[in-house]
């Protein structure tokens, strides 16, 4: 036993683990990245992830807070002492129903939010394809989007505070700020009070460059949002107030979800709720090609929908061998290169089923799409989107020698361009004698 495992075991009341079983079972996520951890924590409660911090300060130890493993790009493994919140730290903590937030554990899986929180009308917007599995903790370090972010927006959208330890063990509680606050949190003492001075420096010395060129698109998955320095939304109608160019309050909450856990250790956070839809239709498009799913993409979102995702034949087809996902698919019709998910929602079922019925107007008089299935049942609409978010379970579970390896994930682009953008990625591919998915 080395000394920090010792200092560990003395200090922390979960689990800590040291062994080479547990350290490889950590050196992987969802993505193609794999790095053997020092060791693992378990922690039990806000006081074992105070523990931990203190030991590794001490040691000089870099410290990992991962989430349930989902990441694509290799944010949960690195060489450090990971700490991991979904065993005991996993709990919905306060629901306030009239207000629409929810105080929440950062271990605490994203259905079982939204599970807690059905009975009273109310759901998580951010909707990822993982979300039998990924944690709110891990979703705000990562920002994570979903199936509904044109609706919703990104989960620094929905995050209202963020109570966390920082790297000297001492507790900070991030939300919205005013002006006046900001300034009188600049002039108190500590680790907190150096923060929030180096924060108001780099809004002075860099602000107009990110006011200049800071990107304007709101799905992005890219590190720290600096757009939040000076309060500036990057997307329209936002649920955090002020949407492309207009100011809102700091709120140094916002500013830290997609840190990936390298500015501090969430121990719980406060996130915003929405009202669930009253009722929901959903329409597959089937296309004969890829391309032409692609180019029709643009015409579909002018129509308004709650979401739309594209899924292409390759996952079609590992579906159809799964012995699970072949019984559930009895709407697809024929063998489409391609199929095309849309959703609508109303305020009644014959509102919803109206704005399905305007797309398939809009689809004969364009011309896209062979065939398309509605579907107005909840049952049905569960089992078309259980399909697509089996999507990276089916390809990482493909049959033979040769394994898909996710490393061009959550790429960005303008929703006009991506007609263009595939096929230049084909070319790519095809000149490495290989192919790939594509959905999303």
């Amino acid at each position: 036993m080395n000394d920090l495992e010792h200092a560990l075991r003395r200090a922390v009341r979960g689990d800590v683990r040291f062994d080479q079983g547990s350290r490889l079972l950590y050196s992987t996520d969802a993505s193609m990245y794999q790095v053997e951890p020092i060791g693992v924590v378990i922690p039990r409660d806000a006081d074992d992830v105070r523990a931990a911090v203190q030991v590794a300060r001490e040691q000089q130890v870099a410290l990992l807070p991962r989430g349930g493993g989902t990441s694509l790009t290799g944010q949960t493994v690195n060489r450090a002492l990971v700490l991991d919140f979904t065993r005991y730290m996993n709990q919905v903590l306060e629901v306030n129903a009239d207000e629409l937030w929810a105080r929440v554990q950062p271990g605490l899986v994203q259905d079982e939010l939204n599970h807690h929180v059905r009975p009273l009308g109310l759901l998580f917007g951010p909707d990822t394809s993982t979300s039998n599995r990924a944690t709110l903790g891990g979703m705000m370090g990562n920002n994570s989007g979903g199936s509904h972010s044109i609706a919703y927006g990104l989960t620094v959208d929905h995050v209202i505070e963020i109570r966390a330890l920082l790297v000297d063990g001492t507790e900070a509680v991030f939300g919205e700020l005013t002006p006046s606050a900001f300034d009188a949190r600049c002039r108190t003492t500590g680790l907190q009070g150096q923060i929030y001075r180096e924060v108001s420096a780099i809004r002075e010395v860099y602000g107009e460059e990110i006011r200049a060129r800071y990107p304007r698109q709101w799905r992005r998955v890219a590190g720290y949002n600096l757009n939040e320095l000076l309060g500036i939304g990057v997307r329209p109608n936002s649920y955090a107030g002020g949407g492309n160019g207009s100011p809102r309050r700091l709120s140094m909450a916002r500013l830290v979800v997609g840190s990936e856990g390298t500015l501090l250790t969430i121990l719980e956070a406060k996130v915003r709720l929405v009202r669930r839809p009253r009722a929901t239709a959903v329409d597959v498009i089937h296309y004969r090609d890829m391309q032409e799913a692609l180019e029709s993409s643009q015409s579909i979102l002018e129509t308004g929908p709650y979401a739309v995702e594209v899924t292409d034949k390759l996952i079609l087809d590992l579906a159809r061998n799964n012995i699970e996902q072949s019984q559930r698919m009895g709407w697809v019709q024929g063998d489409p290169a391609a199929i095309m998910i849309v959703e609508y929602t109303g305020e009644n079922e014959a509102e919803a089923r109206a704005k399905v019925e305007a797309l398939e107007a809009r689809r004969r008089r364009q011309r896209f799409g062979y065939a398309a299935h509605a579907a107005y049942d909840a049952a049905e609409q569960r089992t078309i989107w259980n399909l697509r978010k089996a999507g990276l379970g089916l390809l990482l579970g493909m049959k033979g020698d040769k394994k898909p390896i996710a490393f061009v994930e959550d790429t960005c682009v303008q929703p006009q361009h991506l007609a263009q953008f595939v096929p230049r990625f084909k070319e790519i591919f095809a000149k490495h004698d290989t192919v790939g998915a594509y959905y999303g």
